[in-house]
Order: structure tokens, then sequence, then C-alpha cells
């Protein structure tokens, strides 16, 4: 009986079997979302362990591609190939390759990612009242980073809190096309005000030389202060943002709602 991989995308022969979990380079790539190219640099810059050898046939595992995930996210961050090597390298001092498995949730964690919801087209179209999310909105979506497809056909969305906003506000009765455009022009803003506060992070919490320390503590560190920094950030421009809605809000409700006086 041939084995059949459940992440490979055709039957293997017998001579060369992968184990329960395994995948060749272009499944890890694809899993990745990487090029396989890229897998061969980080393989030359012994960022990546070798897979196990079957013949000519190189048979990869989750702990690859969790190995590749964290990658990336340390280079979203800011590190270079060079410092990366040097932070696995220290992860992995009296550690087992698997207990890289969990560093990339722990990173999203601590940095307070959320968790992107895939979704069906029809079941994303069914969340707003009937007949407002058309292609051409879901392109426009899209094309502000919002949702993107996946290779299965469905929908990812980036943050399920817009999701829900956004749906919230289609049912109050704000046409589609002026979400998007609240959501284009609200980004502006808030952009600036993050450059603000990572102005204070970089300035005032940043530690003197950290890049010369480039371990785990290290890492975690500063990823435990950047998310306090979030938390704290939010809280406050939610909380100027409440004030000026109200503020706004009750002059504007005056001007269009006469009193008895007038």
């Amino acid at each position: 009986m041939v084995a059949h991989c459940p992440l490979a995308r055709s039957w293997y022969p017998p001579d060369v079997p992968p184990e329960p979990g395994e995948m060749r380079l272009d499944e890890l790539a694809a899993a990745a979302g990487v090029a396989t190219s890229t897998i061969r640099l980080y393989r030359q810059r012994g960022l990546l362990p070798p897979p196990r050898l079957v013949g000519r046939t190189g048979w990869f595992t989750d702990h690859h591609l969790a190995r590749l995930r964290l990658i990336g996210r340390l280079q979203d961050e800011g590190f270079s190939l060079a410092g990366i090597g040097r932070l696995l390298e220290s992860w992995e001092e009296g550690q087992d390759l698997s207990d890289i498995v969990g560093v990339e949730a722990s990173l999203d964690h601590l940095l307070g990612r959320t968790t992107p919801l895939v979704l069906d087209a029809g079941d994303l179209v069914a969340r707003f009242p009937a007949g407002v999310l058309t292609p051409e909105l879901i392109q426009r979506a899209a094309a502000m980073g919002l949702v993107e497809p996946t290779d299965d056909g469905r929908v990812r969305v980036r943050d399920p809190r817009f999701l829900d906003a956004g749906a919230a506000l289609a049912e109050l009765g704000v046409p589609t096309d002026a979400i998007l455009d609240e959501w284009d022009h609200l980004t502006r803003h808030t952009d600036a005000v993050a450059k603000r506060f990572i102005g204070v992070f970089e300035e005032h919490l940043l530690p003197e030389g950290w890049r010369d320390q480039l371990e785990p503590a290290t890492v975690r560190d500063l990823a435990a202060t950047l998310r306090r920094l979030q938390q704290l950030a939010g809280q406050v421009t939610l909380a100027a943002l409440d004030a000026s809605v109200a503020e706004v809000g009750a002059r504007r409700l005056a001007e269009l709602v006469p009193t008895d006086d007038e």
C-alpha cells in the first residue's frame, strides 16, 4: 500500500515513504508562504536544520515549518539573518528542536497579534446585510490589506475585529464603501499615533546596546514591554476618542435638534 502524507499533493512511490506529517521542499515552501530558494538560503546560513534524507529526497516536518515562520516573524521585527542565527543558537542551547514550535505563538501572544479568520466567500457575505457586500468591494478590501484570498478559494480576514465592526456599521445603515473610506482615512491618523508611541518606546524604553545581547530573554522582555505600551496606548487613545466623540457629537446634536427656546 502506498503511503500518503496529509500535507502532500500527490501519492508517493513505496520506496520513498514519508513519515506522518512530513513534506517535501515544495510543500514546505507552500505551507510557509516562501520560495524554495529562500529555504535553501536559510539552509546555507544554518538557520534551518537539514531534512531527513531518503536517497535524494529530503523530508521536512512541522518543526521546520515552525522555524520558517519564526524566521519570517523575526525579520518582520527588524532582525537581520545574522542576528536571527545568533538568537536561534541561543534559544536552542540545551533545548530540543521541538521547543521552537511554540515560539511563534508566544511572540504572537506577547505582541498582542490577533489570529486571522478564514471564511468561505459565502460566509463572509452572509455577515453583512443582503446585497451590500459586492465583489468590487471585496476586491477593494483586499487591495487595502483587510482580506486576502487563500489558495483553496476562501477568504482570510486579517483582523476579525474589523469584520465585526464593519458588519455592525452596515447593519446601522452605513454604506459599505463609506465604511472602507472611513477605515482608509482612520488608518492614516492611527499610523501617526502609532509612530509617536513607538518613538516613546525607542527613546525611553529600549535599552542601550540591546542588539549586542540578542538572547531569548531580551526578546521576551522587549516584546512584553512593547505589549504593555500597546495596551496603554490603546487605553489612552480610546479615552481621548471617547471624549472627542462625546463633545463633538453633543455639540452637533444641539445644532441639529433645536431647543424650545429657539
